[in-house]
């Protein structure tokens, strides 16, 4: 996981911050899911890490970010 702040927030968590701020939509395993559900799936991941999908609209704009889990063998 990245530094955290003097505020205690990880950098991972403030980018995810600014992302749903513009509108994106953030989804863990297929649900919409707050910054902070996020990055306590990830810091708490033992056999899965997470794959970052960027979906985009018809113009080509961020919509939605998702993060798929993935089993490690």
């Amino acid at each position: 996981m990245k530094k955290k702040s003097k505020k205690g927030k990880s950098d991972f968590r403030r980018e995810l911050e600014a992302y749903a701020r513009d509108g994106v939509g953030l989804y863990l395993d297929g649900i919409p899911s707050t910054p902070r559900e996020i990055e306590k799936a990830h810091r708490i991941a033992e056999d899965v890490s997470y794959m970052r999908d960027y979906v985009t609209g018809p113009d080509g704009k961020l919509r939605r970010l998702e993060f798929d889990s993935v089993k490690q063998s």
